[in-house]
């Protein structure tokens, strides 16, 4: 490419930069008013003044709430499949430990997936969306998709004597059983009530699964 098409470029492709860090910056500030206020209070205001825009600013990216609350729930479920199945000495997020078993996975995943606040800010999200029609339409497709990389994920870490579908079952069992003890916290169960109850879902599903890594 010649030298002047490059300079010609470099304009264009340092405004596409600010844009995506103005949007990064917009849903996480979307992120935190879910958590703080909910999904009914969330509003471009509050957002704007939680990532230091302008009301205008903002609606240069996202034109409207729907419009914002549907890229911030891409995010946040796009985090969740990229996220680490389970501590490795390759994660930042890990135990010094390589080696774990089912237990520590799925510790892993409730201590630094589920009981998170971007987690429960995509249950707000997901909450709405039963009774919003328009948002449920926008989220759905996602949604299933998201469910499609998690079970696929899951083959690839466990596997079971009874075939890949009871690791598919049995892992989105997992993710409907931890997001509803952050449902219920919202109604004042204690954080320690519900990690007894992990550890007694572990018990419950440790003898099913193994991780492929222990496989051999």
């Amino acid at each position: 490419m010649p030298r002047n098409q490059l300079i010609e470029a470099s304009p264009l492709s340092k405004q596409k930069s600010k844009s995506a860090k103005a949007k990064a910056a917009i849903c996480e500030a979307t992120i935190d008013c879910l958590v703080e206020v909910g999904y009914g209070k969330t509003s471009l205001n509050l957002v704007a003044a939680q990532a230091g825009f302008s009301k205008g600013a903002l609606q240069h990216h996202f034109h409207s709430k729907e419009d914002l609350i549907i890229a911030t729930a891409n995010r946040l479920l796009q985090r969740t499949v990229n996220a680490p199945t389970h501590s490795s000495s390759h994660s930042n997020l890990s135990s010094p430990r390589s080696t774990q078993t089912v237990s520590t996975a799925i510790l892993f995943l409730w201590n630094k997936l589920v009981n998170t606040p971007p987690y429960r800010a995509l249950l707000e999200i997901l909450t709405a969306a039963r009774t919003d029609v328009a948002l449920r339409k926008r989220v759905s497709h996602t949604l299933q998709e998201w469910n499609t990389a998690l079970n696929e994920q899951a083959v690839a870490t466990y596997y079971s004597r009874e075939g890949d579908e009871e690791v598919r079952q049995l892992m989105s069992m997992t993710r409907n059983f931890l997001g509803g003890l952050i449902i219920h916290e919202r109604h004042g169960r204690k954080s320690s009530e519900s990690l007894k109850q992990v550890k007694k879902w572990i018990t419950l599903i440790e003898p099913k699964l193994k991780l492929r890594t222990e496989k051999n």
